[in-house]
């Protein structure tokens, strides 16, 4: 007998009828209890001797057959396997198809509540993700302007970039409200806690307004020459940072639980984007105006000081954060095929020995 180390499968040496070379053939899986840390180990079935055997032995479900009874396709060409042994390989591309079964197949897929509407949901996720980044960038791109207007290279105050940012938190909202109930298996707490997480949306549009729309616009220069408008200014930056917290808060675990869906995510085989990592990146640039607040009440030099010092960790801050947006972007994006087409199971493309038995007697 021999062990494979990729699917845990047993194989025996059989000799065929009226020849004396030998053949491999897959042995039959059985599972029994076991006081392992697991609670099941394998234990080879002994092989049936004919059609009658076979059925007898074959009472457990979990026992699967040779052959792919289902549609599985390639994972380097995308050729339908259904029907070849699990020991061959892709006729097109030569890849085995214990490669595409370890690839593909999610053992725990038929564990997963179906999506109620799979395809709104994905686009929901992407909404919700795409329109929190063109918020950042919006902001990216109006402290672009004014550093060209520092330089006396421009006198322009475009204000059509924080209507495009209030647009992108809008699309985010109604992004994050598609995964307030994704499925039946969500419960009350969590769809209430999704909605409240939601409901932050509605205060962060005012302060979004407030301050891109009112502080940026008044001052002359609201990041490097704030003026009488820092202290106004910082504050709401503050409450921003507490809203997005709260909103995380709510949103992360039915985002947490559809990415779960992807088993390369699941497995950790693919690295993904953490929600309070991009939180913490955010919490480091409501520092920077929270010194902002502090330098009100020092005196002018040490004052000075903190200025200086606040902006570079704004600045940082802000990097980070929206290098984590685009990484969370990027997760999403991954995630969409996977949210609208279900994961493919074990029972997806094989049959147990009993269900061959009752389909070649026409059962």
């Amino acid at each position: 007998m021999m062990l494979s180390p990729a699917l845990g499968t047993v194989y025996r040496k059989e000799r065929a009828p009226g020849s004396d070379s030998g053949r491999d053939a897959i042995g039959s899986i059985g599972y029994a209890e076991s006081p392992s840390a697991s609670g099941l180990s394998y234990m080879p079935s002994p092989p049936p001797h004919d059609e009658e055997s076979a059925v007898d032995q074959g009472q457990q479900e979990s026992v699967i057959a040779r052959q792919l009874t289902g549609a599985l396709y390639c994972l380097s060409c995308g050729y339908n396997l259904h029907g070849l042994s699990i020991r061959s390989s892709c006729p097109e591309c030569g890849v085995p198809v214990r490669a595409t079964i370890l690839g593909i197949v999610d053992p725990h897929a038929e564990e997963l509540a179906p999506l109620t509407h799979p395809r709104l949901t994905a686009i929901g996720l992407l909404m919700w993700s795409f329109g929190g980044i063109i918020a950042a960038l919006m902001v990216w791109f109006q402290r672009g302007v004014e550093v060209l207007r520092d330089m006396g290279m421009s006198t322009w105050v475009p204000g059509f970039f924080a209507w495009i940012g209030i647009a992108g938190v809008i699309v985010s909202m109604i992004g994050a409200a598609s995964m307030i109930r994704p499925h039946r298996s969500v419960t009350r707490f969590e769809a209430i806690r999704c909605s409240l997480g939601v409901s932050f949306y509605a205060a962060l549009f005012f302060v979004y307004h407030a301050i891109y729309l009112g502080h940026d616009i008044v001052a002359p220069s609201p990041l490097l020459a704030p003026g009488g408008e820092a202290f106004g200014r910082s504050v709401l930056r503050v409450a921003s940072f507490i809203l997005i917290a709260g909103i995380v808060w709510g949103v992360r675990p039915a985002a947490v639980g559809l990415a779960v869906r992807s088993v390369i995510v699941r497995t950790g085989r693919v690295d993904r984007q953490s929600l309070l990592a991009v939180l913490a990146s955010l919490g480091i640039a409501t520092l920077g105006d929270l010194l902002l607040i502090v330098s009100e009440f020092v005196p002018v030099t040490v004052a000075d000081v903190i200025s200086i010092i606040s902006v570079v960790i704004i600045a940082l801050g802000s990097v980070l954060f929206t290098v984590g947006m685009a990484n969370i972007c990027h997760d999403t994006v991954r995630l969409y095929p996977v949210i609208v087409r279900p994961g493919v199971g074990l029972g997806d493309i094989f049959e147990t020995n009993r269900q061959k038995s009752r389909r070649s007697k026409g059962i």
